[in-house]
């Protein structure tokens, strides 16, 4: 099985949960994906560490039977158009 194309978007810090959340892109044969991803980190935490969780919690819901909450699109829709303008709200 090979590693599917990630990207990651909207990396912000919400001090109010200490930690970092993002919008995950991975793109497949069968089109992009998107998933809200949530890592509980520090302000200062290294940046590397915090983008690979970020990663591997997004990829851990896309292979799960229950991905909860994730959005799909066709191969019409450009990987950078959809970074460029993420379909969850600020």
């Amino acid at each position: 099985m090979t590693r599917p194309n990630t990207q990651i978007a909207r990396v912000r810090y919400n001090p109010e949960f200490a930690g970092y959340e993002a919008i995950v892109f991975v793109r497949e044969d069968c089109g992009l994906f998107s998933y809200p991803s949530f890592v509980p980190a520090p302000l200062d935490a290294d940046f590397k560490h915090v983008m690979r969780k970020l990663t591997h919690k997004a990829l851990r819901k896309h292979r799960s039977q229950a991905p909860g909450l994730r959005s799909h699109r066709c191969h019409s829709t450009p990987l950078s158009l959809a970074v460029a303008r993420p379909s969850l709200a600020a």
